[in-house]
């Protein structure tokens, strides 16, 4: 295909194939080399730009989702001086603390400061930390890159904010065999009739594995539609008791989102813990439940939270419990011509508790071996109401209704912190490391009744 985008503030464009990476595309095509490939699998933000002013790792974006996209790459923070391309500040606060090493990080370190001092000028070292957790530094220079950035920071970078396009424009130029295979569309009904006319198209939105997948040989589709243009999955809006999440609402913008910071904290620590922030950009809510993996971290939260799914067709829409909305391992309740529309959250009521824990090899750029969420009313000091949800123990997440049933009605006491844990141990049934599983369950249980003590 034929496509236009914006490139460091330049409308370039490229004949491409529509599932090519745009870390090719940028490199290969457009021979801005500045971006690297490192891992090819979003883990070590080599490739990291800026999409849309929102960082994002290149290696796991297709080509079909950046037609007419605004991309800023290394090489577009510089200043033109004198006809000639200068380092702006950030870059040469790198130089000067001996944050350049080897350099091949190096690109990809920088646009993720640049990503975080836009949003955040005078971050605090976690925060810096935070912002560079999925860029990795195979020298081992990370002190001297932290201080580079609160050098930035200190002089006021950046003095102004990069020019962002909103909106995709002209749409792509498909070549005759491309023709009718790859889709674009702009509304809910648009991707619904396609949905009902086409067999087998698969449903593109954050592409944090798919992308992956096919470096790692899985073929690519045979035919592909964007999700991303839909702004009727893109919405997060309180309605009535319920919180509603669009299927394509990103980790990133729950993290951002006020209204969850205030309603539902416990799927925003899961947001928070689910990749780095040039992931957290990309994923999606609605990509997580459809995967309906075992280690899926928000579908263990939902669950706990009592959410729905809406999934939409050209027949109308149906409503399903999440826990019937995910039948086996990764297969859903989806038919054909369906998608998700939205997940719907029970708004919790004031005073309620609601908590998320995940155990990994690494704090958050991992798959969880054990994670739980927690969902707790009290009236008075009895418990009216109590969820608890595992994942990562069992091919799908699952309800542990045994240990619901003997909390609830009991009073918060050590004696039932005590009881909640040994039903917690003996109900799991882990797959693989049965005892640390069950150990490690037990003891977190045991933890958060505590913790409300």
């Amino acid at each position: 295909m034929k496509m236009t985008l914006t490139v460091n503030g330049r409308e370039r464009t490229v004949d491409v194939a529509p599932m090519a990476r745009l870390l090719d595309v940028i490199r290969d095509g457009l021979v801005l080399t500045g971006t690297k490939e490192g891992c090819g699998d979003g883990e070590c933000g080599a490739c990291a730009i800026l999409l849309d002013g929102r960082l994002v790792n290149a290696c796991c974006v297709p080509a079909l989702q950046a037609v007419g996209r605004s991309v800023v790459t290394i090489e577009g923070l510089g200043e033109d001086k004198e006809g000639s391309r200068e380092p702006d500040a950030l870059q040469r606060a790198f130089v000067e603390e001996g944050a350049v090493h080897c350099g091949f990080c190096t690109p990809g370190m920088i646009m993720a400061s640049r990503a975080l001092l836009e949003e955040n000028p005078i971050p605090t070292e976690e925060e810096i930390g935070v912002a560079l957790s999925g860029n990795l530094c195979r020298c081992t220079g990370y002190g001297t890159i932290f201080a580079a950035v609160a050098r930035a920071a200190r002089e006021g970078y950046p003095a102004k904010p990069l020019p962002r396009k909103e909106g995709r424009g002209a749409g792509p130029l498909f070549s005759p065999d491309e023709e009718g295979r790859f889709f674009l569309p702009e509304s809910l009904d648009e991707a619904l009739k396609i949905l009902d006319e086409e067999d087998d198209v698969t449903l593109l939105a954050g592409t944090t594995d798919i992308l992956p997948d096919m470096k790692k040989g899985r073929a690519a589709p045979r035919k592909a539609m964007d999700l991303l243009g839909v702004g009727e999955l893109r919405t997060l809006r309180l309605d009535g008791g319920a919180v509603r999440i669009g299927a394509c609402v990103t980790n990133g913008e729950i993290i951002r989102s006020p209204l969850l910071v205030d309603c539902l904290p416990a799927l925003v620590d899961t947001a928070r813990q689910s990749g780095a922030p040039a992931i957290q950009n990309r994923a999606t809510l609605g990509g997580n439940v459809a995967n309906a993996s075992g280690a899926a971290d928000h579908l263990v939260m939902l669950l706990a939270l009592d959410a729905s799914v809406v999934v939409a067709s050209v027949r109308g829409e149906r409503v399903l419990p999440l826990k019937d909305f995910v039948v086996s391992y990764r297969k859903n309740a989806c038919e054909k011509g369906e998608l998700i529309r939205e997940i719907v959250v029970p708004l919790p009521p004031r005073g309620s508790v609601q908590k998320w824990i995940k155990r990994g090899s690494r704090k958050a750029l991992t798959l969880s071996r054990v994670s739980l969420a927690f969902f707790l009313e009290k009236e008075g000091e009895v418990i009216r109401t109590f969820r608890l949800a595992a994942g990562s123990m069992s091919p799908v997440p699952l309800r542990m209704v045994e240990t619901e049933r003997v909390v609830t009605g009991r009073p918060l006491s050590a004696e039932t912190a005590a009881l909640a844990a040994e039903t917690a141990r003996s109900e799991i049934n882990p797959r693989r490391s049965p005892d640390y599983r069950k150990a490690i369950t037990a003891n977190l249980v045991r933890r958060f009744f505590e913790e409300l003590l």
